[in-house]
């Protein structure tokens, strides 16, 4: 068996190995959000038409829901048959190699655990990054077809946001690092060591993880405020055009929340990815951390 050398040749072998079943689940996975980013553009077009008596505008917003609740509990009963069979494999293959390696038995029981946010990675957080920039882009695209002004004011409004997720990668993969460092001892320190010692190593484990936790909250912080400033220019750019429609209106707002739902998830995506690229050099470099 082959020994990938980084975590990044140890994703891309996964990926690679699991290409059917990743690919089609996150096909489903694009086409929901696809349907996700038409939702305000067709209530809008509804709320129009219904106040012109024409009932028919409804159509293509009840269409297009049927169509997305169909894909999603399609993707939602797929997804478990997948990835239940990746993790299986993605144990039994890091059993094998830690042995061979002589890790304790302690870090072996520990990593197995670990490895499940691997494969959570690949199920939840692929998928997050995509929906989020699916929104990202789509809401960008819409706003500027709604209004340009509005449109250019979301674009600059991404640049704050960016800085502060440039600060919060680069922080978040250091603490991540720390906290793996102690959970990776929890098991032989719960097994064999006094009670003090436990307590302590419970001590230091939270106040990594309360680290991780006001780093993340800074950052949403920084979106909080950015997004509060665009909301308010967006409403007030609304109130001085001329002959806007309340079902325009209903769109842009929110279009404005699908951006602001966009780049807030990202924190916890780079949180996740910091978490799991750690824990992968851990299963593929362990000369680096014992």
């Amino acid at each position: 068996m082959s020994q990938p050398a980084t975590p990044a040749e140890y994703l891309s072998a996964l990926a690679r190995r699991h290409r059917f079943r990743l690919t089609l689940t996150y096909a489903l996975t694009l086409t929901e959000y696809a349907c996700r980013i038409l939702y305000p553009a067709l209530i809008g077009y509804a709320i129009d038409q219904l106040l012109k008596g024409n009932m028919w505008g409804l159509a293509p917003l009840l269409g297009t829901w049927l169509f997305h609740a169909t894909v999603g509990l399609g993707r939602q009963v797929y997804d478990t048959y997948a990835f239940t069979h990746i993790y299986n494999e993605m144990v039994i293959e890091t059993v094998e190699r830690q042995r061979n390696r002589g890790v304790e038995s302690e870090k072996i029981a520990a990593r197995v655990s670990l490895s499940r946010e691997l494969v959570d990675f690949f199920q939840y957080e692929i998928p997050a990054l995509t929906a989020s920039i699916i929104l990202f882009l789509g809401s960008i695209i819409m706003l500027f077809a709604y209004d340009v002004v509005i449109g250019i004011y979301a674009a600059i409004a991404l640049f704050p946001i960016g800085l502060a997720y440039a600060w919060f990668g680069n922080r978040s993969y250091r603490l991540n690092r720390g906290l793996n460092n102690r959970l990776e001892r929890e098991v032989e320190i719960v097994q064999s060591r006094p009670l003090a010692q436990v307590a302590r190593h419970l001590l230091r484990a939270r106040k990594w993880r309360i680290s991780i936790s006001n780093a993340q909250a800074g950052t949403w912080s920084v979106i909080e405020l950015v997004m509060l400033v665009l909301t308010a220019a967006t409403l007030t750019r609304l109130a001085g055009i001329d002959g806007i429609t309340p079902g325009i209106i209903y769109a842009v707002i929110a279009y404005i929340f699908d951006y602001y739902e966009s780049v807030n998830d990202l924190p916890i995506f780079i949180q996740n990815t910091s978490r799991a690229w750690d824990i992968g050099e851990r299963i593929v470099s362990d000369e680096r951390k014992e």
